[in-house]
C-alpha cells in the first residue's frame, strides 16, 4: 500500500514540473516573444474597462495571496508559481482561463499580445 501511494505522489510532482514551451505557445497565438510588456499587463491587471471590475478585484494585486471571485465569492487559489506549482503548467488551462477571464473583465478576448504579457506578469510574480 505504501508504495502505491509513493509512486502516487510522485506521478503528481511530476504533473505539476512538466514545463510549457512558452515561445512556442505565444507564437501559436501570433505574438512575439520579443515583444513582452510586462509593465503593460500590469496596468491592463488594473485597468476597470466595467466599473469595479479589473483582473486585480478578482485576484487582487498580490499575486502570492489567495483571491475571490467578485461575482460566485468563490476562493481563487494563488497565480504566483512561486507560491502555487499548478499553475502555468497545461497550455489547455492556459487557454480556457485566458478566453474566460478576458470575456468576463473586459468583454471581450484578450489579443495574443495582452495573453503573452499577462503569462509573463504571472511568471514573473
Amino acid at each position: 500500500m505504501k508504495k502505491y501511494l509513493l509512486i502516487a505522489l510522485l506521478c503528481n510532482n511530476v504533473a505539476y514540473s512538466q514545463t510549457i514551451d512558452f515561445d512556442a505557445l505565444y507564437r501559436s497565438w501570433g505574438a512575439n516573444p520579443l515583444e513582452v510588456d510586462i509593465k503593460r499587463a500590469q496596468m491592463m491587471w488594473n485597468k476597470e474597462i466595467i466599473a469595479n471590475k479589473s483582473c486585480a478585484s478578482c485576484h487582487t494585486n498580490n499575486l502570492k495571496k489567495q483571491g475571490k471571485h467578485i461575482k460566485t465569492k468563490k476562493i481563487i487559489k494563488p497565480l504566483s508559481t512561486q507560491v502555487n506549482p499548478k499553475r502555468l503548467t497545461k497550455v489547455k488551462k492556459i487557454n480556457k482561463w485566458l478566453k474566460r477571464n478576458c470575456k468576463f473583465t473586459y468583454k471581450r478576448e484578450c489579443s495574443a499580445q495582452e495573453k503573452m504579457d499577462f503569462i509573463e506578469f504571472i511568471k514573473q510574480s
